[in-house]
């Protein structure tokens, strides 16, 4: 059971295709893994860009954050005060008629 030559030769050159195939695939593969690796480090920079703006952010904004809310609290304070005026208008009124 000798092989031809010319079968021989046919099975050279597949695996040589074989071969050729296989280096091609590699190299694909390696660049895939390159280019997941490269987004992976982006989407890494980018969370933490976002993470680093947000935090510079809220320093930034918090003399501005803190001046609205004693605003907030002024404003509740004048309007307590604003309920008692008016309680006080209306008070004496209804003990004005009580004495007659």
């Amino acid at each position: 059971m000798e092989a031809d030559p010319q079968q021989t030769e046919e099975l050279k050159e597949l695996v040589r295709q074989s071969i050729a195939l296989s280096q091609e695939n590699n190299k694909m593969l390696h660049s895939m893994r390159r280019g997941a690796w490269f987004g992976h480090a982006v989407r890494l920079l980018w969370i933490v860009a976002i993470v680093i703006a947000s935090y510079y952010s809220y320093l930034y904004l918090m003399p501005y954050l803190s001046q609205l809310e004693s605003f907030y609290g002024n404003l509740q304070s004048l309007q307590q005060k604003a309920s008692s005026v008016l309680s006080t208008f209306s008070s004496p009124s209804s003990t004005t008629t009580q004495q007659r």
